[in-house]
């Protein structure tokens, strides 16, 4: 990018001396030292001198193939024009008239594949470097301090659109359709903005600042966000449309990980590309202890990929300290990351195994990844995708050491929406559309990796504009009358949101546990028993389940009971009425399953006593016979006696210490309580710590009454996007947040989901120790 000193050395201009067979620039890089152990972006693209000569490589062809190559059609040649001339403020306005995002698509898009690709050029030299100079377009303007050009003015039609999902297809609708005049609201699930953008291509490839800087825009437009809102359980399709949204744009991204189906996947220290790069991007674990969500990356780390994603774990790994080996099924031509980013990867140390595939993982004593058992491939004939494909070789096995493992294989789209509205037509899980984005819902379009699976971001902002051109045309047929007056057709001011998710009401029910009533209407009108959100009582905590436990339409509130153990748990715990919890998403997972079966017994352990009670109430309100059985460590640590009491057929305590009810555990609680009262139960459901769900369903097992465990294991998204909360259910791996959190108890991998659940807790008892400290000096 341009230095200062450039900046203030502007005055003239450069000869206008078209010099085709010059040398391609290459932008400048960090240095190697301080990648390796830096955030900060690697390119740091053109200086003014260098993008002076790269503009005069164009040749200023009458027929710009690259304009017609790109999906957007950025006004490449205008833009390169401007720059030949030394209008760097012109080229700027040039390129926002066809590409509001310069910023990020000088950065991020896949110019070989598009614009570069077919640069006159490229048929016997090296191609002008196109995203670079779009990048140094947008940075200068940036660096210079100039005022963006003037908005022309737009009249307002009076209609609502809303798009789902902040990534880069929403985000190209949304400019479209604002600049005609629309009002638009982008409805996000997770607590930043920007899609994929942010949660999925690092800082050292994309600065979050560019992403802010490119969003605001939108917001100057009058754009509408609001995040913490997962369309389909939050809020229904049927019910934005209700509100008043005259259309819908679905641009839900590609969210659901391919796994890699071998043994040992679910050891500990083994990633989907999703949550390693979630964990890192978007909650900042590359800053623990300052980030309060951790990533486990051991001495040696193995990706499985060769696309972008491989490369952004590879390299992210390199940067927390891992010796890095991306494991590659094909050969290097075969590879489809960019180029530059391959080129970066191996100048920071990343080291290449091609043509060899992973067949199984071996782990420790403890549960920990440790050895990679891989297989030797030979390329056969053309796939579909016109590639090679990877043969075995029979015999060829070998094993290499590995500590954490990144699965980067590819995602498909998050289903979240798709399983919440049936009517809604897909083909293998992807959005069906036609050829202008339009879904076989009226008023409904789509665009990205929802409706293409795993693609590239301007092939996404195509989407994005494609969609807003065909719900404007469509909008105009039905509305006729809000584009025929005169004057302007303001919708009414925006009045200033309330503070979102306040505590109403705080309870203390024993020494460590809390219960908060918080202000969430929409969670409130579509909450069910069994279900949880996923809060984070801070800007910078992790993002932690709690299943709901009650709610009241008259306050528009929800009731969440939190047990102190953690950092975490702790902050929430700690908040008084007034707070607010800084993300409040939900509701997620499925219902519980409640039908008239007869007798059905509860059993819950610990705080699992409050989560219980909602299902346990459902099952009496569906007319069967419920039985509570309860367990806690003492008399003091009894939970909900009364809630439980009033609603249920029987309720039976069990201490740990014997000071109130029976005196033992809650299993062997069960096992008295059956010789005792010896009425045959025709169901049980189980929630509470895993040892304590694990035995009690060996039990029932015993007894053959069908059981159901309500799993809680960690999670980073709780919408089906990272896989972090896999569990293996009758030999199958599913996704806790999405498929349940209710099984079958006797098909659940309890030893599993155990070592699973503590990873991190070694993490955990680090930030909780310098949680405690800090309180206790008084910060």
């Amino acid at each position: 990018m341009p230095s200062e000193a450039e900046l203030d050395a502007l005055g003239t201009k450069p000869k206008i001396k078209r010099t085709p067979k010059a040398t391609r620039q290459e932008p400048h890089r960090l240095d190697l030292d301080r990648r390796i152990r830096t955030p900060e972006e690697v390119s740091l693209g053109f200086s003014l001198e260098q993008a002076q000569a790269e503009a005069l490589r164009c040749v200023n062809c009458k027929d710009p193939k690259c304009q017609e190559a790109c999906p957007i059609h950025t006004d490449i040649k205008g833009f390169i024009n401007k720059l030949v001339d030394g209008d760097y403020e012109g080229a700027y306005r040039v390129l926002l008239a066809t590409n509001p995002f310069p910023g990020i698509c000088g950065r991020v898009c896949q110019y070989e594949l598009f614009c570069e690709k077919e640069c006159v050029l490229a048929r016997k030299l090296e191609a002008v470097a196109i995203a670079s100079l779009e990048r140094f377009v947008a940075d200068f303007h940036r660096m210079s301090g100039a005022d963006d050009p003037p908005e022309e003015e737009i009249t307002p039609n009076g209609l609502k659109v809303a798009l789902v999902g902040s990534g880069p297809a929403s985000l190209m609708c949304a400019n479209d359709l604002a600049r005609k005049g629309y009002r638009i609201t982008i409805f996000e699930a997770l607590h930043e903005l920007g899609g994929v953008l942010a949660y999925g291509i690092p800082p050292f490839r994309l600065p979050r600042n560019i992403i802010a800087e490119e969003i605001d825009r939108l917001k100057k437009l009058g754009v509408e966000f609001q995040t913490d809102v997962l369309v389909g359980k939050t809020v229904t399709l049927d019910e934005l449309f209700e509100q008043g949204y005259a259309a819908v744009f679905l641009g839900t991204g590609a969210g659901l990980p391919y796994l890699m189906g071998i043994p040992g996947e679910n050891l500990i220290g083994v990633y989907t590309a999703n949550e390693f790069l979630t964990r890192i991007n978007l909650m900042h674990a590359w800053e623990f202890p300052r980030s309060e969500t951790p990533v486990l990356v051991g001495e040696r780390t193995v990706v499985v990929g060769g696309g972008n994603s491989a490369m952004d774990a590879a390299r992210w790994a390199r940067r927390l300290g891992s010796e890095v080996t991306i494991l590659y099924r094909r050969g290097r031509a075969e590879l489809k990351a960019r180029a530059a980013e391959i080129e970066h990867a191996e100048e920071e140390g990343v080291r290449f195994e091609f043509l060899a595939a992973p067949v199984a993982l071996h782990g420790d004593e403890r549960g920990f990844v440790r050895q990679m058992e891989c297989i030797r491939m030979e390329l056969g004939k053309p796939d579909e995708s016109g590639r090679r494909s990877p043969v075995p070789v029979p015999g060829s096995n070998f094993r290499i050491p590995a500590d954490t493992v990144v699965a980067a294989i590819g995602q498909g789209p998050n289903p979240t929406l798709q399983r919440e509205t049936p009517a809604l037509v897909t083909r293998h899980g992807k959005i069906a559309i036609d050829t202008r984005q339009k879904t076989s819902l009226d008023g409904v379009w789509a665009g990205g990796d929802v409706v293409r699976g795993g693609s590239t971001v301007i092939q996404a902002m195509q989407d994005g504009r494609t969609a807003a051109q065909a719900i404007d045309e469509a909008l105009r047929e039905r509305f006729p009358q809000a584009f025929r007056a005169a004057d302007p057709l303001p919708l009414p001011a925006r009045q200033p949101a309330p503070p979102r998710f306040r505590i109403l009401a705080r309870r203390e029910l024993s020494p460590d546990i809390v219960l908060l009533e918080v202000h969430a209407p929409q969670i409130e009108a579509h909450w069910k028993p069994g279900q949880f959100v996923i809060l984070r009582p801070t800007p910078t905590s992790e993002r932690i389940p709690l299943t709901l436990v009650d709610s009241s339409r008259e306050r528009s509130s929800i009731t969440l009971i939190v047990q102190a153990i953690g950092k975490t748990t702790r902050q929430t715990a700690a908040l008084e009425v007034g707070d607010a919890l800084a993300d409040l998403l939900g509701p997620l997972g499925k219902p519980a399953h409640i039908a008239r079966v007869g007798t059905v017994m509860c059993v819950g352990g610990g705080v699992g006593v409050a989560e219980l009670l909602p299902v346990a109430r459902a099952f009496r309100q569906a007319g069967n016979y419920v039985i509570a059985l309860c367990g806690a460590r003492s008399k003091e640590h009894i939970i909900l006696d009364e809630e439980l009491r009033s609603a249920l057929d029987q309720v039976h305590w069990s201490t740990d210490d014997g000071s109130l009810g029976f005196h033992g555990n809650v299993v062997e609680m069960m096992r008295a309580w059956r010789e005792r009262d010896g009425r045959p139960v025709d169901a049980a459901h189980v929630i509470g710590p895993i040892p304590m769900m694990r035995f009690a369903a060996e039990l029932t097992r015993q007894w053959g009454v069908p059981t159901v465990a309500s799993l809680n294991p960690i999670m980073v998204d709780g919408t089906g996007m990272c896989g972090g909360c896999r569990v293996t259910v009758g030999g199958q791996v599913r996704f806790a947040c999405v498929d349940g959190p209710e099984f079958n108890a006797h098909e659940v991998d309890f030893d599993e989901l155990a070592r699973r659940t503590r990873s991190y807790i070694e993490y955990e008892r680090l930030a909780d120790q310098i949680h405690q400290c800090r309180i206790g000096l008084g910060d």
